[in-house]
């Protein structure tokens, strides 16, 4: 919905106007969906206006610049350059989700790496593919497991640490679901940690 809105011709003030009417449990993915729209249908520096509108939502709106470089296959090392650096593992994060959901026959059953993905932007990068990978199991403990672990060794910690931003962000798990996962992480289980700690204190922020 909230892409759908940055289609419609708002200026910036009257969309994130829009965006605030958004129920505080879904307004984090309105502000998300909207800055991929007002990326793809604007300029980089109209882009910059909208995330100083943004202040509580500003790791969805950078995850949702990544969508947009994806998506409109933007130069990423140079979209990046202008992103303070605080955030652009965010906005890579965002770019692999869009990889493990889009592209999923390289990125998670083959585990493709894109070429522009330098180890300094792999962090991000694998965060993002181990969220898709949550979704795309369906939160299914066994099957994360199963794909995580036909991963090179050294991505694993950082898919663990987007498990656990995406079973804490989306919420509704059990206490069940949530100590089977702990014990499935095995020596990654700090990373899965990460994840979810980052994933709360940005839904406090969001909420407060």
């Amino acid at each position: 919905k909230g892409r759908k809105l940055s289609e419609k011709e708002l200026g910036l003030d009257e969309l994130v106007a829009e965006l605030n009417q958004f129920e505080p449990r879904y307004r984090s993915v309105a502000f998300e969906g909207a800055s991929m729209g007002v990326a793809l249908n604007n300029s980089i520096e109209t882009w910059k206006i909208y995330v100083k509108a943004t202040e509580k939502h500003q790791t969805q709106v950078h995850i949702g610049l990544g969508w947009a470089i994806a998506e409109q296959e933007l130069d990423l090392a140079s979209t990046l350059s202008e992103i303070d650096p605080e955030l652009q593992v965010k906005v890579l994060d965002g770019y692999g989700y869009w990889h493990g959901l889009f592209r999923r026959r390289l990125t998670i059953r083959t585990q493709q790496i894109p070429e522009n993905i330098t180890a300094a932007f792999q962090t991000g990068f694998d965060q993002g593919v181990g969220r898709a990978i949550w979704y795309a199991t369906k939160g299914d403990v066994s099957k994360v497991v199963n794909i995580i672990n036909h991963f090179s060794e050294y991505r694993r910690p950082n898919l663990w640490q987007g498990i656990g931003v995406a079973s804490t962000y989306v919420g509704g798990c059990s206490y069940e679901l949530i100590t089977e996962l702990k014990s499935a992480a095995e020596q990654f289980k700090l990373n899965l940690k990460i994840g979810r700690v980052a994933a709360e204190n940005s839904k406090f922020k969001a909420t407060s």
